[in-house]
């Protein structure tokens, strides 16, 4: 497996059915990332991705939920995934509309990268502010302008418009995990999951483990992909 996303749907109601604030959920959500980190490194997954919000997240969910968010970021990346990175060799990236981070999370995700940017090891990425059909929109905008600018009336092509995606970097999804007993991708790299294998859990996510993963990667490796062609 080369590449898989997680949805860690669910922090926001394993909290409160706690007793807890909400941003207690994704503070608890992020020590779980570090269990599915060493999993999928472990399995030699060559990419692992998390949905952390989406622009939708972002906007209807007001400024409490983005600054708390953000604070809880913010902290797990310097505290937790720069010195993890670092020492084993990870690339960090991230996709999604920053424009709509707050500045401090903006600034750790550059320094982030920046650091990781030549490491060769598994690839780990944070996907915030995100919408998947506006990221479509925007790449395939950027080529007909450019086509426009240079008089070029060819038609676009599928890799002239992925080429200028926020997560052009990332590799096709094999496989998607979503928790918290939802079963849809919300938008979730629509262009680079058309083929992907999908698994739910009801798990809420701060509930998650790495044997999470070592379930799905078993569970995909069953599974006859096909790509459209004959099943045999």
């Amino acid at each position: 497996m080369k590449h898989l996303g997680i949805i860690p749907d669910g922090a926001g109601r394993w909290a409160s059915g706690k007793g807890l604030p909400r941003v207690n959920g994704y503070f608890f959500g992020t020590k779980v990332i570090s269990e599915l980190i060493d999993a999928a490194d472990e399995l030699n997954i060559e990419c692992l991705s998390f949905y952390c919000a989406s622009v939708e997240n972002i906007q209807k969910r007001g400024e409490a939920f983005s600054l708390s968010l953000s604070s809880v970021y913010v902290e797990y990346f310097l505290e937790t995934l720069k010195p993890m990175a670092l020492s084993r060799g990870y690339k960090v990236c991230f996709a999604g509309d920053f424009d709509k981070l707050s500045p401090e999370l903006m600034s750790c995700i550059a320094d982030l990268n920046a650091r990781t940017i030549n490491n060769t090891k598994m690839t780990i990425a944070f996907v915030f502010a995100y919408d998947g059909m506006e990221e479509v929109k925007e790449a395939f905008n950027y080529v007909f302008r450019q086509k426009l600018l240079n008089a070029d009336y060819t038609e676009a092509t599928i890799d002239e418009v992925e080429r200028y995606m926020y997560s052009a970097a990332l590799p096709p999804l094999d496989a998607v995990l979503r928790y918290g007993g939802v079963r849809r991708l919300s938008g979730f790299l629509p262009f680079s999951s058309a083929y992907a294998e999908l698994f739910f859990t009801d798990k809420l996510f701060p509930d998650g483990d790495k044997g999470d993963i070592y379930d799905i990667v078993k569970k995909f490796r069953r599974v006859k992909r096909n790509f459209g062609g004959y099943r045999e």
